[in-house]
């Protein structure tokens, strides 16, 4: 089944260990890249969380967010180191005794000194959040899978009908093309007229046959093309959950060189202008294949 890589799935998680809310966004990119949002003392879980989309797709740019809905961070803890205060104290009494000093040793004074009281980051059990977090990403996916999915059909159906298009140009070129022939046989008679007339070497005649024979044969530029067009619909029409993004690309590559051929071989301004329209819509199939997984 084709999909999308643009998509946008949410969910709420929560439980005994906590109340999260967990978005997960992506779009299109040549290959998979996870970048997460979270709070920070979610920070050891990263390369988890990173995992558990890479398992479940092939290819795009994806934004994970984790919020947590509990008044916000998890509250710090502060923290009074009691040995270092009491050598603190120590120091000012020796000082004041040593040197004779005035005033009270208070709390605004012990207060200041550095390391004696102190912020501890609060730290989650990562391991208890984990089966939550786990399984919110897991609802989070399922719904941008399905609307990825749904963009994919909607994809297919828009290059499906480009195809239509295509096919149509080519039958009129086909149609076209012996009249092409033709005209290169008209050019060549006049060519063996003046030789009758101006005596014009015959080298240039063999150059003139060899530039028909050479031009205006584009069956099989055509036949390469309907090939093509084959794989390319079978790919479209593929269930596998194949990620299939590049090999679209490089069909697309393909068929842009056979058009470009069919033009210049053609030497004919009606075929020249059905070539261009082809070139057009592949260039619109193109952009559509850049969004495919």
């Amino acid at each position: 089944m084709i999909r999308s890589m643009t998509g946008y799935g949410r969910n709420e998680a929560s439980g005994a260990a906590g109340r999260f809310t967990i978005e997960l966004r992506s779009v299109n990119n040549r290959y998979i890249d996870v970048q997460v949002k979270m709070p920070r003392g979610l920070m050891a879980l990263e390369t988890r969380l990173k995992k558990a989309v890479q398992q479940r797709f092939s290819r795009g740019r994806f934004d994970l967010y984790i919020t947590r809905n509990e008044n916000g961070e998890k509250a710090d803890r502060i923290a009074l180191n009691e040995e270092i205060a009491e050598q603190y104290i120590g120091m000012l009494r020796e000082l004041k005794t040593r040197f004779s000093l005035q005033g009270e040793i208070d709390i605004s004074l012990i207060a200041g000194g550095q390391h004696i009281i102190s912020v501890a980051e609060a730290r989650d059990d990562v391991d208890a959040l984990w089966p939550l977090l786990s399984q919110g990403i897991a609802h989070a996916s399922d719904e941008l899978d399905t609307m990825r999915t749904n963009e994919g059909a909607v994809l297919v159906k828009d290059i499906s009908s480009r195809l239509v298009v295509i096919e149509g140009l080519m039958n009129s070129i086909r149609s076209r093309s012996p009249v092409t022939v033709e005209n290169a046989r008209k050019r060549l008679n006049e060519v063996l007229d003046r030789i009758v007339h101006d005596q014009i070497d015959p080298l240039r005649v063999a150059q003139e046959i060899a530039v028909l024979a050479e031009r205006t044969d584009i069956t099989e530029e055509c036949t390469r093309l309907d090939s093509h067009i084959g794989q390319f619909r079978a790919m479209l029409s593929n269930d596998g959950g194949e990620a299939i993004g590049r090999k679209l690309d490089f069909l697309l590559q393909e068929m842009g060189r056979e058009v470009n051929t069919i033009a210049s071989k053609a030497m004919d301004a009606e075929i020249s202008q059905q070539a261009v329209d082809i070139k057009a819509e592949l260039e619109k199939i193109r952009e559509q294949v850049q969004n495919i997984e």
